[in-house]
């Protein structure tokens, strides 16, 4: 088979761990599949370089220099751990301070003029899979395959020009990355690709946004027309609920993929909902695989699946930290446009929206959103909406968490909301709003933060789902 396997930032903590990675691929490769190897930055490394390029916008010379001075440290002591070649390993060491010094070069020059547009970021937070994809190849190298390092513009996927979130150009990107590293898969070498960053049609930088590395894999596997894309994680596979809340909690053999992205939307973070999406259009098989286990089949994901008798519910998932925002006025009732207005403009503003209820009324409209984006959304709707005759307020309110029941077996089965409902009344839990989407896929609902734990455990216990 030729596999497209995607390690994420757990699965390359440490070089303990990218050793284990490089013995995972050379297993697969000994019994006759053809891989592809797609990596993430090192855990935590892309969210310190969000960091570092903010300070270095407000002229922090010194704090960046004290900050490569300890990411250096932290790859060339993974390089010392994974690899034992040391010919391979002077080899690594040689890029990871050729491309420290670019990295630090750039934050200084963004510390010196004080400004940090969205292109240079894309620039500066792209170098965690610059510094670790040779790790990954050193360490393949040094365990006795042939492996090439790649960034995901030089492995050919080409994007617009949307920094910090870019699309993919999928006809010349199929093409490009066919020519760039299809030779190398048909002759045994393994493409060690730098997932999450790309390239525009100018050979600029992009990156595909967080989570992005999932995606590449998919985008990838895509192009190649692969058997399978394997995402590696530290988990069993897509569980029924969040296991550190539910303890019961089983792995999900065999989800489709519209479940499974219904899950991703609302909180289940095992695989980014872009790289699902790509997957499912594209037909192209998917699983999520255990580091812990690598022969266990995982989780399997499929673009149509037969629900058995009786199989209504396929998994409690939860986001614990939301604000709800509610534009409301009497003036609102008829006025159709307002609400994609008021959508609008929190698409300008970046803030993504996790749920939307409208009153049947039409009086207000509620929108759940990132408890971090709560300020800027509300400053955003009260300058542009409370001078209309429409808006009578704008209101906010923290402390409340999304829970979602979702499974393709609810669609045409009566019951389920009444089911749901009851068993949050039964156990004392106020719901604040509630949405449910037309193809019956999930039903979501606002409540209380301190009650999120408890509504999914006694979700997951009255739908029977740890049996």
């Amino acid at each position: 088979m030729k596999i497209v396997m995607k390690f994420g930032g757990a699965g390359v903590a440490d070089g303990d761990k990218i050793r284990k990675v490089g013995t995972i691929v050379r297993k697969f490769q000994k019994e006759g599949h053809q891989i592809i190897v797609v990596t993430s930055a090192l855990h935590g490394v892309t969210d310190s370089l969000v960091e570092i390029a903010r300070k270095a916008s407000h002229g922090q010379k010194e704090t960046v220099r004290e900050y490569m001075d300890s990411l250096l440290a932290r790859h060339k002591k993974a390089v010392e751990t994974a690899v034992m070649d040391e010919r391979v390993l002077n080899h690594v060491m040689e890029v990871l301070n050729s491309r420290g010094d670019e990295l630090r070069n750039i934050l200084l020059g963004i510390a010196h003029i004080g400004e940090l547009t969205p292109r240079s970021k894309d620039f500066v937070i792209g170098y965690g899979e610059k510094l670790s994809t040779p790790i990954l190849h050193g360490v393949i190298d040094d365990l006795g395959m042939r492996s090439k390092a790649l960034t995901g513009g030089e492995a050919g996927i080409v994007t617009d020009d949307h920094y910090g979130e870019a699309t993919p150009l999928m006809n010349v990107t199929s093409l490009q990355v066919k020519q760039s590293i299809g030779s190398l898969v048909e002759e045994g070498t393994i493409p060690v690709i730098g997932g999450f960053i790309a390239s525009t049609q100018e050979g600029i930088q992009t990156t595909l946004g967080r989570g992005g590395s999932d995606f590449s894999a998919s985008i990838i596997g895509a192009a190649l027309k692969a058997d399978e894309v394997w995402v590696w994680k530290d988990v069993d596979g897509i569980m029924t609920a969040n296991p550190k809340m539910v303890k019961s909690a089983k792995m999900i053999h065999l989800i489709s993929f519209s479940e499974a992205m219904e899950m991703a939307h609302f909180g289940a973070e095992v695989v980014h909902p872009k790289a699902l999406e790509c997957a499912a259009k594209y037909k192209l098989p998917f699983r999520v695989k255990s580091l812990r286990e690598p022969d266990a089949p995982g989780t399997q994901i499929v673009s149509e699946m037969k629900v058995k008798s009786g199989d209504v519910v396929k998994a409690i998932t939860n986001i614990s930290d939301v604000s709800l925002i509610t534009v409301s006025g009497a003036s609102m009732v008829g006025t159709p446009r307002l609400a994609a207005k008021v959508l609008q403009l929190l698409t300008d503003e970046d803030i993504d929206v996790l749920m939307i209820s409208q009153s049947s009324s039409e009086e207000s409209i509620t929108l759940a959103i990132p408890k971090s984006a709560g300020a800027k959304a509300q400053n955003a709707l009260e300058l542009s909406l409370l001078g209309s005759k429409q808006v009578r307020e704008v209101k906010i309110e923290g402390g409340l968490g999304i829970v979602a029941v979702v499974g393709a077996g609810m669609r045409g089965t009566p019951g389920v909301a009444a089911r749901v409902f009851g068993t949050m009344a039964k156990n004392s839990i106020n719901i604040r709003a509630i949405a449910q989407g037309s193809s019956e896929l999930n039903i979501s609902f606002i409540v209380n933060k301190d009650d999120g734990k408890k509504a999914v455990e006694k979700l997951h216990e009255d739908f029977r789902l740890g049996e």
